[in-house]
C-alpha cells in the first residue's frame, strides 16, 4: 500500500525528520564519477587543507543525498510531479565518517488554479550528530492532489502572506476592539513578507479597509523574515514576535518609529494568524 503524501496531506509547520545515515568514501566516490568533480579534496585525504584528516563531500552532495532519502521514503514517490526550485546555503564542511540527519519543515502549501495538482514549499536543514548545523536551504516542489478542487476550499492559513490569508485574517479581526483602538489614529499600511511574498493590510480609522500585494501608497513599514520564520510564528506554542525581534530574525523596512507606536496591533495581527491556522488545524 502506498505511503505517499498528496497535496492536501501537507499542512502549515510539518515537520519530517529522516533516519540518520553516515558519510562514506564510497559515497564521494560514486558522487565524483557522477558530477566529473575529482578535486583531491573530495577523493584523497583532504587535499592541501590540513584542518581534515579526510575527504570533504562535494557541495551539492548533501542536497543530492536529501533528495536521495525522499524517495526511498516513498513520501511522494506517487505524488511527486516536478522540482520548483532550490536555495542552499553551505554552512560547515562535511566530512567522512559524520553522522548526519535531515530535517524539514513545510512552509506553504497553494493550489494551482487547476485544481488537480500544487506547489509545497519546504525549509531543509542538514545537522551532525552533536546536532551542529552544516547546510540549510528551501525547495518549493510541485504535488498532485488527491482530488481537484478550487483553492478557496483549501486551508488559508497553509498559505501565509497571500491576499486569501490576509483576508481570512483581516476577517478575525474586524470585530476585535483591541485592535481598532490600537490603530484609531493611524492611517497607513502594515506590511508582512518573505522572499517570496509580500502582503500589505491598509488600515485607516480602526479598520483594515484593503488587503493587497500592494497598496496605492504602499507599507509605511514592512516586517521581512524567511518563511521558516513566520513558520514558526504563526505555529509554533506562543506568539514570540519579541523574542525572534531580539534574536535579529526578521527586519522592519520602512518608518521604524510608526512601527514602534504600533506594536500592539501588529501583535494583535500575528494572534489572529496564529487563530486562523489553529482552528483549521482542528477541523
Amino acid at each position: 500500500m502506498s505511503n505517499s503524501l498528496f497535496f492536501e496531506d501537507f499542512y502549515l509547520g510539518q515537520r519530517f525528520e529522516s533516519a540518520e545515515f553516515a558519510v562514506s568514501s564510497d559515497d564521494l566516490t560514486d558522487f565524483a564519477r557522477v558530477s566529473g568533480d575529482r578535486h583531491p579534496m573530495h577523493t584523497a585525504d583532504g587535499g592541501a587543507d590540513e584542518r581534515f584528516d579526510g575527504p570533504i563531500a562535494h557541495g551539492p552532495w548533501g542536497i543530492a543525498r536529501y533528495f536521495g532519502l525522499l524517495f526511498d521514503s516513498g513520501v511522494v514517490e506517487d505524488s511527486a510531479i516536478a522540482l520548483l526550485d532550490t536555495n542552499w546555503r553551505y554552512l560547515a564542511p562535511v566530512t567522512v565518517g559524520m553522522k548526519l540527519r535531515f530535517s524539514t519543515v513545510v512552509t506553504g502549501c497553494r493550489r494551482r488554479s487547476d485544481g488537480a495538482e500544487g506547489v509545497v514549499n519546504r525549509q531543509i536543514e542538514l545537522r551532525d550528530d552533536q546536532g551542529h548545523l552544516l547546510q540549510r536551504g528551501t525547495s518549493a516542489f510541485l504535488v498532485r492532489a488527491r482530488q481537484g478542487q478550487p483553492s478557496d476550499q483549501d486551508p488559508a492559513g497553509n498559505a501565509p502572506l497571500t491576499p486569501r490569508w490576509a483576508r481570512a485574517v483581516a476577517d478575525r479581526l474586524a470585530a476585535n476592539t483591541e485592535f481598532a483602538g490600537a490603530t484609531q489614529l493611524f492611517d497607513g499600511a502594515i506590511g508582512l513578507a518573505t522572499e517570496r511574498d509580500e502582503v500589505q493590510f491598509r488600515i485607516y480609522r480602526g479598520k483594515i479597509i484593503e488587503v493587497a500585494a500592494r497598496t496605492p501608497r504602499g507599507a509605511s513599514f514592512t516586517l521581512r523574515g524567511d518563511e521558516l520564520f513566520w513558520t514558526e510564528l504563526f505555529t509554533g506554542p506562543r506568539n514570540d514576535l519579541m523574542v525572534r525581534a531580539l534574536r535579529g530574525q526578521f527586519r522592519v523596512q520602512g518608518d521604524a518609529y510608526v512601527y514602534l507606536q504600533l506594536t500592539k496591533p501588529v501583535h494583535l495581527l500575528i494572534d489572529a494568524a496564529r487563530e486562523l491556522v489553529a482552528e483549521e488545524r482542528s477541523q
